[in-house]
């Protein structure tokens, strides 16, 4: 099995750092971001698109997914990181640092924490791989920069600090995870992260 995971396209809440919840609208670069991914895909044999069920990724999935005539499935594992009270506000109204906790525990009021994403992406891959390990597809997952910075940095062996803090996925972004016992961890991950994404 491989796992090709990409970004949702860039979306206007992104642009003014807006938190965001389910609704988001695309910009006209987000629009490019996909064009150019779908390009990007014309490489691969794709036999399946999952994703989160949030807007901005429902987007992005489904123009693939209807470009490479393949099937597509909404799982709401891969929804981002739930903030709360501050969904709606902009970044810089609001004040991470000042929250009880650790970086692993903190949460916006109402929210959740990393600890708490860290769980489902776990979860999430823990689902795919008893369906799919054994086969040869390869699968692309649409879904968020936080949980995805998450889910790879934890197949990695990374903290949560680390993951969120010293790699980044852009808007439509591409990463490779080929899972297989040949591999000493079983799995191999491979950004494929080309400059033409318009990041």
């Amino acid at each position: 099995m491989r796992i090709l995971i990409a970004r949702h396209a860039q979306t206007k809440e992104n642009e003014n750092n807006i938190i965001q919840d389910g609704k988001a609208s695309l910009n006209e670069k987000g629009l490019e971001q996909i064009s150019h991914l779908v390009k990007r895909l014309e490489k691969e044999k794709l036999d399946l698109v999952i994703s989160s069920d949030f807007d901005r990724c429902k987007i992005t999935a489904e123009k693939i997914a209807e470009k490479f005539n393949i099937p597509i499935e909404y799982d709401n594992l891969l929804r981002e990181k739930y903030d709360g009270d501050w969904i709606g506000k902009s970044t810089k109204e609001v004040n991470w640092d000042a929250l009880e906790g650790t970086i692993e525990t903190r949460r916006a009021p109402n929210g959740e924490n990393p600890i708490e994403v860290r769980e489902r992406a776990r979860k999430f891959f823990k689902k795919i791989l008893d369906k799919y390990k054994e086969t040869d597809k390869t699968i692309l997952i649409v879904s968020h920069a936080t949980i995805l910075r998450l889910f790879v940095g934890d197949i990695l062996g990374l903290s949560i600090e680390d993951s969120i803090f010293n790699f980044t996925l852009d808007n439509c972004s591409l990463t490779e995870i080929d899972v297989n016992p040949k591999y000493r961890k079983g799995h191999r991950i491979t950004y494929l992260n080309e400059k033409n994404f318009l990041a």
